[in-house]
């Protein structure tokens, strides 16, 4: 069989939903013997799947496009003959799709949260997102909060969307006995202990909120420890410095931009603690790559996190900075960290890639084989019944 995904995501470093896609790609190269078809609005030198080549065709225009121009004009008319199954990856479907469609839906901050964006994003999903939801012969969601953010803007497209979870990369596990972290301090935080947030730093993941709530920690415990930011900068950077110039020392927040997968792993096995204060997110893989490292975790009370941690984290209220100071400092009492690690390695278990991988083998082939009088495929509206995370 031959899936065909729009590959945009594996451009560049990897962050979240590139990291899905390759996940899922690499669970189903081992998993079967399907090719794939990477839709490309430009030729690139390397994605980084150099050991998947042989099962790879790459679909690019021989001169730089608009990605959302080329899904539209060229790429799709091409899958004709080269695929078996389009998976739409960034919640836009191209208009005239030969072949049977998935569209998958992370969030919908760009319609939720505009200002949170660029005008770019937001015209590029804004425009055709609904459109795609109402075209798509199947709609996946990552979570059930997802789901429900969906149905809000289209109720009959959440109530036929399938549930299929992100899984959790098993290079992502507790560090190994006698292992300290020391090095890692040494990298990240000078030396000292540290607390992390993994993600784009950008006004969405509640950075601002964040730095106040470090700030009044500090005031309240001078041995407290550093605050990592973790990841490349987000759109915007005047709301970054200005958060920064309130906060009351500044060299103890690192800011070390892009990560590798193997320091991400690394900041969260020995964080003490780590934490997601964002206004909204789809899934929130840094909280399940933190609890498959046996973290303790603070999040907001975001659905999707709340959704995730299963009980294994503590939460507080989006955007309340003393709610979070207050946490952290709860967090960081011995008896409390230790419970929420053990509670962290209990619920690793339910985020691996094993269940969702064999949701989406299950969609890929029915989708593929089966017909409908009307469009090629429609699963049944009550299919979400049998997708879902625990």
């Amino acid at each position: 069989m031959r899936i065909a995904f729009d590959a945009r995501p594996l451009i560049g470093p990897r962050t979240g939903v590139g990291v899905w896609l390759e996940g899922l790609m690499r669970g189903l190269t081992a998993a079967t013997n399907w090719r794939f078809v990477l839709c490309l609005p430009r030729q690139v030198a390397n994605l980084g799947l150099n050991d998947l080549t042989d099962r790879c065709e790459v679909l690019a225009p021989p001169f730089p496009l608009p990605g959302t121009l080329w899904l539209h004009t060229i790429a799709s008319p091409l899958l004709a003959g080269r695929a078996d199954v389009f998976v739409a990856t960034l919640g836009v479907l191209p208009r005239r799709v030969p072949v049977p469609s998935v569209l998958v839906v992370h969030d919908v901050t760009p319609r939720t949260r505009p200002g949170a964006h660029t005008l770019a994003n937001r015209f590029c999903f804004n425009a055709y997102h609904e459109e795609s939801l109402a075209r798509a012969d199947v709609i996946v969601c990552v979570s059930e909060a997802t789901r429900t953010a969906v149905g809000h803007l289209q109720p009959r497209a959440g109530r036929r969307a399938l549930v299929i979870g992100e899984g959790v990369d098993p290079l992502f596990s507790p560090a190994g006995e006698g292992e300290t972290g020391e090095d890692v301090r040494r990298t990240f935080a000078d030396g000292r202990k540290f607390i992390v947030q993994l993600g784009t730093v950008e006004p969405r993941k509640g950075v601002a909120t964040l730095l106040a709530a470090h700030a009044s920690l500090l005031a309240g415990r001078a041995g407290a420890p550093d605050l990592v930011l973790a990841g490349g900068r987000g759109w915007g950077g005047g709301w970054l410095g200005a958060a920064l110039a309130h906060h009351p020392d500044a060299s103890r927040v690192h800011l070390p931009g892009y990560v590798s997968r193997t320091d991400a792993r690394d900041l969260l096995r020995y964080a003490e603690i780590v934490v997601l204060a964002s206004e909204e997110e789809g899934f929130g893989l840094p909280l399940a790559e933190a609890l498959a490292c046996g973290a303790a975790c603070v999040t907001t009370d975001a659905p999707a996190l709340l959704e995730i941690a299963g009980g294994a984290a503590r939460h507080v209220p989006r955007g309340d900075v003393p709610a979070l100071t207050n946490a952290l400092g709860v967090a960081l009492g011995p008896e409390v960290q230790s419970a929420l690690r053990a509670a962290a390695r209990e619920r690793a278990g339910a985020l691996t890639w094993k269940r969702p991988l064999a949701e989406w083998r299950e969609l890929l082939v029915e989708a593929a084989h089966e017909q409908t009088e009307t469009s090629g495929l429609r699963m049944p509206s009550d299919a979400s019944a049998r997708h879902r995370r625990p």
